[in-house]
């Protein structure tokens, strides 16, 4: 089951899976260097969000499809089109541009070879195989688009700040302190 919660939902989610809740009515919990539990708590279940979003099997994330929302910029010099990314994507899912047979292979390392491929006309992608490079902020898109082109899918992971969309089943591997 999809899950979409507040910070403060998801930090009473957390610490009944790191075993902090219920805590007993007979022992309190103090710290003497000044840093509060629930600080440290929340540092942790970012991190593990942020790797969940990163790496995680998309079967349990939220996947928004922004095809409507993007712009395409024409052809740059390195022979691909770019679609500038919102800052909140952390993933790309699947792209497609309307003249492509398939959706492209989405490729998040622009050292790779698979990019570096695309940079020449001769090895470049073709619409039967289309390559889409990810890094970070924006999306270069191999071939280039044709004038009439628009992105017919952009299925991407958002990091929403307060936010926390996921299926439960993630939860499983968040393993209690002790």
């Amino acid at each position: 089951m999809l899950l979409h919660l507040t910070r403060p939902e998801m930090l009473d989610l957390w610490r009944q899976h790191r075993a902090f809740d219920p805590l007993r009515h007979d022992a309190s919990v103090v710290r003497q260097d000044g840093i509060d539990i629930d600080s440290l708590l929340v540092a942790e279940m970012e991190k593990w969000y942020l790797d969940l979003l990163l790496t995680a099997p998309i079967t349990l994330l939220k996947v928004a499809d922004i095809a409507a929302s993007v712009m395409l910029t024409p052809a740059d010099d390195s022979g691909g089109t770019v679609i500038s990314l919102p800052p909140d994507i952390v993933r790309v899912v699947d792209v497609r541009l309307s003249s492509w047979v398939a959706p492209a292979r989405v490729v998040t390392s622009p050292d790779s070879a698979v990019a570096r491929r695309q940079l020449h006309p001769y090895t470049r992608a073709t619409a039967a195989m289309p390559v889409a490079v990810f890094d970070g902020s924006s999306l270069r898109l191999y071939p280039a688009s044709m004038a009439s082109d628009f992105p017919a899918m952009l299925r991407c992971v958002r990091r929403v700040d307060g936010e926390y969309d996921f299926d439960e089943a993630a939860l499983a591997g968040v393993a209690p302190l002790g």
